[in-house]
């Protein structure tokens, strides 16, 4: 199993931290909300009758666009914490 931790044995003061990204995450959360957008737009193009399929269909995909969302804020939240402590332990 690659780890790219391995490299640092000793501190030098030279590596440097890349910014966090969340990109892939609000990219996932985009994708998910256009696949209920679209769905929705199918069953409203139909106005006969929707199936119950269609309404499971469409609830699977709104519990994965919840999930997701809270996986993003879940994150976000979690690397805010870690900031605030570094940052109150850096003051002191």
């Amino acid at each position: 199993m690659d780890n790219n931790f391995t490299e640092f044995t000793e501190f030098k003061g030279t590596n440097e931290q890349l910014g966090f990204s969340v990109k892939v995450l609000f990219s996932a959360i985009n994708n998910a909300a256009a696949s209920c957008k679209a769905k929705l737009s199918a069953i409203q193009a139909r106005t006969s009758s929707i199936s119950i399929g269609d309404m499971f269909e469409m609830q699977m995909l709104m519990n994965h666009l919840s999930q997701l969302s809270d996986m993003a804020s879940g994150v976000v939240a979690a690397s805010n914490t870690a900031l605030q402590k570094m940052s109150s332990n850096i003051s002191r």
